[in-house]
């Protein structure tokens, strides 16, 4: 069998991992849009013809979650070329799209609004797979196991064919709220030949992770303090969201407010997360509108928390609601990647705006080192451990492992027992 790492070995994001059988069987575990960087360079393969030579030859793409450094070329795949995806992690893209598509049809864009009908037809015709329920492609065996990251609905991949077995662990943490989850799903994946691994958080700050229980926590005292808070957040960090959720109703008759796009996200979490832990269950998120005046009565007596993107319906409701609230008992919270005000003026500005204290309180979705060794300890895979989706400076041999472990780190062409990397 052969695996090879067309992206992700030295940069964080864009990934595309190809597995090939012997008999010829080739499938891609993600194939992602490089995430935007400062110059604006240009995806490689963002041409047909380059994606066209790339998928030649493909049996199936297989995404271990919806974000688009992972699945950010659906779009541009052939049809007859099959996609699979978790069952939230589509339904989410689809909400996503709709959206979307409203906004290019409110803004009279119509070549956008065609792409982006079609872009919803690639979704709805994606296959599904579950937790746990192996499926075939072709001579292909694939197994995945839930784990926790900042998008709901994340996989690792068990993979398994020629008598080999390779475990791809997309991206994956230890602290969000299932993340204690990752360790009795480890040991349960025995006898693996080789772990292509994250390694986003090696090139990141190495202050301490704080868990997504320590930031329901802080975002809690916070509302202890403000009665009014406004928060920065992904409408699909799934456990952002439920812990800011969760924290929210310890303040009696302060209500969770969001849109009516983050309310469908919260109903899909609600579907599909919310038989599993009652955390996961939101069903009292109120809709934001100038016409709620009832709404509006209660935030004004009880204070609020609102979820907030930056676009102008949001920053219409923003002014409208600084008109009648004390800036003083005001707080915006930015709940993200604190990168991106630097690299997204628009969004520094749109913080800015709130004209109230601004907090930063976030962690990450990847894993932290400790949670990289802890997998490479525990899955101490026979042949070989290919770190992806990291800095091209991140050096895997300056974890903390034993030296055999360091030994089967390979980041160059290799050969070993049976498998070509």
């Amino acid at each position: 069998m052969k695996i090879t790492i067309h992206r992700g070995a030295d940069q964080i994001g864009g990934c595309i991992t190809e597995i090939c059988s012997e008999s010829g069987n080739k499938i891609f575990i993600d194939l992602g849009h490089n995430l935007p960087s400062e110059n604006d360079e240009p995806d490689k393969y963002d041409t047909p013809t380059t994606l066209s030579t790339l998928l030649e030859g493909v049996s199936a793409v297989v995404y271990t979650h919806n974000h688009g450094d992972h699945a950010g070329f659906f779009a541009h795949i052939p049809e007859d070329i099959p996609q699979y995806m978790g069952a939230m992690g589509r339904e989410v893209m689809q909400n996503t799209l709709k959206e979307q598509l409203r906004t290019a049809q409110r803004a009279g864009r119509t070549q956008r609004a065609d792409e982006l009908s079609q872009a919803l037809l690639r979704v709805d015709g994606f296959c599904t797979y579950a937790q746990e329920q192996a499926f075939y492609i072709g001579d292909i065996k694939l197994t995945p196991y839930l784990v926790s990251h900042s998008a709901g609905d994340s996989y690792m991949l068990l993979v398994e064919c020629d008598g080999k077995r390779i475990l791809h662990t997309g991206d994956f943490r230890d602290h969000g709220f299932i993340g204690p989850e990752l360790l009795p799903t480890i040991e349960s994946i025995v006898c693996v030949d080789v772990l292509i691994i994250e390694g986003t958080m090696l090139s990141r700050s190495s202050s301490a992770t704080h868990t997504e229980q320590q930031i329901m926590q802080e975002m809690k005292e916070q509302m202890k303090l403000y009665k009014n808070i406004f928060v920065v957040c992904s409408s699909t960090n799934f456990d952002r969201l439920a812990g800011l959720h969760k924290a929210t109703q310890e303040f009696r008759g302060r209500p969770f407010v969001c849109d009516t796009y983050q309310k469908q996200q919260l109903d899909t979490l609600t579907t599909h997360s919310g038989k599993c832990s009652p955390l996961y269950i939101i069903k009292n998120a109120r809709q934001m509108s100038l016409k709620s005046e009832s709404l509006h009565r209660q935030m004004f007596k009880n204070g609020f928390t609102m979820i907030v993107r930056n676009n102008s319906t949001f920053r219409k409701w923003i002014n409208f609601l600084k008109e009648h609230i004390d800036l003083n008992e005001t707080l915006c919270i930015y709940s993200q990647y604190h990168g991106y005000l630097d690299e997204q003026p628009t969004l520094r500005e749109f913080v800015d705006s709130f004209g109230c204290k601004v907090e930063y309180i976030h962690t990450s979705g990847h894993a932290s080192p400790q949670a990289i060794e802890l997998v490479c300890r525990t899955l101490n895979p026979r042949s070989a451990i290919i770190p992806i989706h990291k800095e091209a400076s991140s050096d895997f041999h300056s974890l903390d492992l034993p030296d055999d472990l360091k030994a089967k780190i390979i980041s160059t062409e290799d050969s070993l027992r049976g498998i070509k990397i």
